[in-house]
């Protein structure tokens, strides 16, 4: 009778980052095709403000599942809840490259975010118990830093290849990218047994004050700024006259300074004002993202406001990233025993904060056009910093003690 061969520490580290490529994969597919929002809408007949909705549908539906789904398929084998969500996803997106109309592309974005609600925690999930547990941290950051990936080179690469092939072009890729990551992880895993099922009373953690604060942060976060980064093809238009693939390179920026806001963000997580500098960040976001308003008004030389623009994404992506290693940390610290759970629903805040960001962006634009969107976006981080300082005051946790010198 053959034993089960027993894994190293070494070899499962190796394995983990290929789970990356399940985040990469859903990340490319939420947003891919913004830099084409103004050719979707006029191809179908619809407004840049109903094209929006295709975000808020994806966004919100995976908010709400992501942790309902993570709850209910708990006990399942990890691996093929990943690979079967990213065949879900890929194929749908293929079908999105045929969608006859908006209706039907917010039906299949309806079920992309459902697809994408299984994938997320369960590659979280087995990340984790594929590592040893001094390194479950890290190995769960391997995972996000595919969504930052996502950001540098999967929604650029497809706006490039919706530059060439026109905006249905862009699902195609992201049915691909999402196909190929299925593939890599069921042939480079091996399975990964699911854990004790918890069921959805855990999710009544999310109830606590000291929990529900740092969670309204992250989502306020996010709103704030996706009621402008996802319309950004319309205002790279009016700003710098950016279109296609053009935008795909301003894209890339927010991956850059996503980078730059983990590493910063990483290096104040645990310290003891952790409200404070989320506060801070809030104003920095507030200056960027009302700078999307002041350069559309601008009767700057051109080199100049293209210069300032991506500025401003670099800078406001920085700003927004920088606030979720604090974050995290504060949730773990309030609810130690419930750790994966917090940090789930820290996960579908993620996701509502971009839904109601586009929503509020589709608002904005129906009612007031493009140019107000810099300026509401930065009016919604300053609610932020309201809101992070007042918490600084109410749910500070002791700071350590100093060492005696």
């Amino acid at each position: 009778m053959r034993t089960a061969r027993r894994i190293d520490t070494k070899e499962m580290d190796g394995r983990v980052p290929v789970l990356a490529l399940a985040s990469f994969a859903l990340g490319t597919e939420a947003y891919v095709y913004v830099g084409h929002l103004g050719a979707l809408s006029a191809d179908l007949g619809v407004t840049i403000a109903q094209a929006g909705l295709l975000g808020t549908v994806f966004a919100l539906t995976c908010a709400v599942a992501a942790p309902l789904l993570s709850s209910l398929t708990a006990a399942l084998d990890r691996r093929a809840v990943v690979v079967w969500g990213l065949v879900a996803v890929g194929a749908l997106n293929a079908l999105a490259a045929l969608a006859p109309g908006l209706e039907a592309l917010l039906a299949l974005r309806f079920g992309c975010g459902i697809a994408a609600a299984l994938v997320g925690p369960a590659a979280s999930a087995a990340a984790a118990a594929l590592a040893p547990p001094e390194r479950r941290g890290r190995a769960m950051a391997v995972v996000l830093a595919g969504m930052t990936l996502a950001f540098l080179l999967g929604i650029p690469t497809g706006s490039l290849i919706g530059a060439l092939g026109g905006w249905r072009a862009t699902f195609a890729f992201a049915a691909v990218v999402a196909l190929l990551a299925a593939a890599a992880v069921r042939l480079t895993l091996a399975a990964v047994p699911g854990g004790s099922p918890h069921g959805l009373g855990g999710l009544v953690v999310g109830l606590r004050p000291s929990v529900a604060g740092p969670l309204l942060l992250t989502c306020i976060g996010f709103a704030a700024t996706f009621t402008v980064i996802a319309y950004i093809a319309p205002v790279a238009l009016a700003i710098a006259g950016l279109e296609g693939a053009e935008v795909g390179g301003l894209q890339a920026l927010i991956g850059v300074g996503s980078l730059l806001g983990i590493a910063i963000g990483a290096r104040f997580a645990d310290d003891g004002r952790a409200f404070l500098l989320v506060a801070a960040s809030f104003l920095v976001s507030a200056v960027a993202l009302s700078l999307y308003s002041i350069l559309g008004a601008s009767q700057a030389d051109d080199p100049v406001r293209l210069a300032l623009l991506g500025a401003a994404m670099v800078v406001g992506a920085a700003a927004l990233f920088s606030r979720t290693p604090a974050i995290q940390a504060q949730l773990v610290r309030r609810a130690p025993e419930r750790a994966s759970v917090v940090l789930a629903l820290n996960g579908s805040m993620v996701f509502a904060g971009q839904g109601l960001g586009a929503a509020v962006g589709a608002l904005v634009i129906g009612s007031f056009g493009v140019s107000t969107l810099g300026f509401v976006a930065a009016g919604i981080a300053l609610v932020g910093a309201l809101a992070a300082i007042a918490m600084e005051r109410a749910l500070s946790l002791p700071r350590p003690a100093r060492r005696p010198t």
